[in-house]
């Protein structure tokens, strides 16, 4: 009964034991297993986002080396770089909660740290570029930039490696957890066989049943995994049911095998894109520098300056292997000779032994007698001019070529021993090829430029002001002398400016109602036109021309320029100007006299006519003036006409007319007056301002006026009347001797009582 007990006791601890064992045992497992998926998961994530910040900082100094390159392009790669910069933050702050080591941290904190000032940097040199505002070179600015990424990308790689670090030391973690879990299950299974061999075999069964494999074949998998080897499949071929832990081992290891793939790839792709970039680089450098060779190609200046400007560009190519030295030779016309027309930090012998080569003549002059391109990386015998201190170096000598003329010689320097590129001496041959377009371009712009120096002294010559006009916008494109001098401008402020601008100060195109604009004639018809203009010069000051408008026509028959001649006019429109007011105005008071009365009452009448409108004919004649004059003179008889003309016109509006018609008289016109009264107003005003003193050479004088009115149309009779304006007049003129019979210094209204008899015209 006792062994009994003792041995069911025995059977009750071993049970206890293998509980706790198996317990401990399974809690191990799993423990291991997600100690393998943190690793496996920590390992993948941290290399994808470390990964990703690498490539953004390189794909930072890429955008900073186009950006440097070529400014005027900065609105795309400074989209590029703030991408990168997200990039780059977003990838470093996933990091953080996967980064739970002490130094980990410290080292995330070192590449935060390091980001922060290496954007700052990026940041201060991308607004240098955009402001223009660094006297550094490209390639020192450059130099700097990948500094400061190197600076950056080494404490990526710090992190890394410390993480393979921390992923050992897992991993030795991993193997100590199932050395302890081999070592409880071997103590249960001994302390099973000591008791009971058969309880001890069944635990250890139903053990491995739940593992899936034998604990040997678990720790392999497991220390293959650690080292990171996913591809062998280990002993699980002898567990083809693939149950318990196998089963999920398995399955995590087809998930890293995937991972593994995919970080293997982008690898492989980042070091493809690295090679990819380094050949885009040189292809955009050689682009570019193609670019601002034909840029150079639109600047007037003469050739010899376009010339040096390329050899400049051409030595200051950044990435290509050459020294900043060397020249460009021209072919001499009519004869096998090269003319150095550029150069760029040669020495002064070879300033002058190279200044004229013969063809065949050294390495530049062998290439223009063959047409190929000549290399040559040392002093040998072909290279015939040197001089005493001349260093070792080569040349690359590329004939300048239109189809199969050569042009001229475009001659490189290179370092001693330097390697013969391909990739090099396409790009130059590329350069010559746009070089040869300019030389030729260039050459026209010459022969062009003498020929418009001929035809702008022949301008100077004529004696008329002219201008050359574009019609598509009005234009000027070219003056002579003499208009410059007629309207005192300088020739930079009227090249480019619109032609009535300068000539009519305004802002659009002529519209002066009393002339027509021959430019607009010329254009409206396709033939030669002539015109009168009024113009004003710089200082505003009147300038009447005589001008007319010429066209100038393309190959197709369009219009597309026109020579616009003036001749100034001023002086005989004064003389006209004089002949007109001698001939319609009077010489004393200026107002208007009776040849120009009788036209404006005529056109008074005709209005009043249509219109149906009342006008008013006032006749003045001045009480007492005959005494002033007889007493003081014609002078002051002279001035004192010109006061009452002034005061005569302070009562009228702008659209009536005050006519001095002899001696004393005056007749003023009032047109739209509604009737008597209005007509009795004015007359009253009149009389008010004339009755005031006038003080004139030091004397009093008082005079008055007396007034007679007629309206029209006329009230007492309707039949049609031959001399309207003879009788409107007429009747004014007996009303005003009706006015002086009572008594002067009044006004008086046309009655059918007066005597319409007289037959002796007022104004005869």
């Amino acid at each position: 009964m006792k062994v009994q007990t003792k041995l069911a006791y025995s059977h009750a601890v071993i049970v206890v034991l293998l509980i706790i064992g198996s317990v401990t045992s399974v809690f191990i497992l799993r423990s291991s297993r997600d100690l393998i998926r943190d690793i496996v998961s920590d390992r993948y994530l941290k290399t994808i986002y470390l990964d990703n910040v690498m490539y953004a900082v390189k794909g930072i100094d890429v955008s900073m080396y186009k950006l440097l390159l070529a400014a005027d392009n900065s609105t795309g790669e400074l989209d590029n770089i703030d991408k990168y910069k997200m990039t780059m933050t977003e990838n470093v702050s996933k990091l953080e909660p996967l980064i739970r080591s002490g130094k980990g941290k410290i080292l995330l904190k070192t590449i935060q740290n390091i980001q922060g000032d290496y954007l700052s940097f990026v940041r201060e040199q991308s607004r240098a570029v955009l402001l223009v505002n660094s006297e550094e070179s490209k390639v020192s600015l450059f130099d700097k930039q990948l500094k400061h990424s190197a600076v950056l990308l080494q404490a990526i790689d710090n992190l890394t490696d410390y993480q393979t670090y921390k992923m050992r030391e897992g991993e030795s973690l991993s193997n100590r957890e199932y050395q302890m879990f081999l070592g409880i299950v071997l103590s249960a299974c001994l302390l099973s066989v000591i008791i009971s061999f058969l309880i001890a075999v069944k635990a250890i069964r139903s053990l491995v049943n739940q593992l899936g494999a034998e604990p040997g074949d678990i720790i392999e998998i497991l220390e293959n995994i650690s080292q990171g080897n996913l591809q062998d499949e280990y002993g699980l071929r002898r567990n083809q049911n693939k149950t318990g832990i196998i089963k999920y081992v398995d399955i995590l290891l087809e998930e890293l095998r995937e991972r593994d793939g995919l970080v293997q790839s982008e690898l492989a792709l980042g070091t493809q894109l690295e090679e990819t970039v380094y050949e885009l680089r040189r292809r955009d450098v050689l682009q570019e520098t193609i670019r601002s060779v034909l840029e150079i190609s639109l600047e007037h200046v003469p050739l010899q300056s376009k010339l040096q400007r390329i050899m400049d560009i051409i030595v200051s190519i950044p990435g290509i292997s050459i020294e900043q030295k060397g020249c460009i030779h021209l072919k001499v016309d009519g004869a096998e000779e090269l003319q150095m027309v550029a150069q760029r930090n040669l020495h002064e012998h070879l300033l002058t032994a190279c200044a004229r080569l013969q063809y065949g003549q050294c390495l530049c002059g062998i290439a223009a007698s063959t047409g190929k391109t000549v290399f040559s990386n040392k002093l040998d015998d072909l290279h015939t001019v040197s001089f005493e201190g001349m260093h070792e170096h080569g040349h690359y000598c590329i004939p300048i070529k239109s189809g199969s003329n050569v042009l001229g010689v475009l001659c490189l320097y290179v370092r001693h021993n330097h390697e013969r590129s391909k990739l090099e001496e396409s790009s130059f041959v590329s350069i010559t090829n746009s070089i040869a377009t300019i030389i030729e371009h260039g050459k026209g712009e010459d022969s062009i430029k003498r020929i418009n120096k001929f035809t702008q002294t022949v301008l100077n010559s004529i004696n008329d002001s002219l201008t050359v006009i574009d019609v598509n916008d009005f234009t000027i494109v070219s003056t002579n002398n003499n208009f410059l001098r007629e309207y005192k401008l300088a020739g930079t402020d009227v090249i480019g400016r619109h032609c009535y601008e300068v000539t009519h100060k305004v802002s659009e195109p002529c519209n002066q109602q009393e002339y027509s604009c021959p430019v607009m004639t010329m254009l409206r018809t396709g033939e030669y036109a002539m015109s009168e203009h009024l113009h004003y010069d710089e200082a505003g000051k009147e300038v009447y021309v005589s001008c007319s408008a010429s066209p100038i026509k393309d190959e197709a028959g369009n219009i597309v320029q026109c020579v616009y001649v003036l001749r100034n006019i001023s002086q005989r429109k004064y003389y006209e100007k004089q002949l007109q007011q001698l001939a319609h105005y009077d010489v004393v008071t200026s107002l208007p006299n009776r040849i120009l009365l009788l036209d404006r009452l005529n056109i008074a009448i005709e209005f009043s006519t249509r219109e149906g409108n009342m006008m008013a004919l006032l006749f003045i004649d001045l009480d007492k003036f005959k005494a002033v004059n007889d007493t003081y003179g014609h002078e002051t008889g002279d001035i004192l006409l010109r006061e009452v003309s002034t005061r005569l016109l302070s009562n009228v509006r702008k659209s009536d007319t005050v006519s001095r018609v002899g001696g004393d008289e005056f007749i003023i016109i009032l047109t739209k007056v509604n009737g008597k009264l209005d007509a009795g107003l004015i007359a009253d005003k009149i009389i008010e301002s004339l009755n005031k003193t006038f003080f004139i050479n030091g004397h009093e004088c008082r005079i008055g006026g007396s007034i007679g009115i007629e309206l029209y149309p006329f009230s007492d009779f309707d039949y049609e009347i031959e001399n309207i304006t003879d009788v409107l007049i007429k009747r004014a003129d007996m009303a005003m001797y009706r006015a002086k019979e009572l008594g002067r210094n009044r006004f008086e209204y046309y009655t059918s009582d007066l005597s319409a008899e007289s037959e002796n015209p007022v104004l005869d």
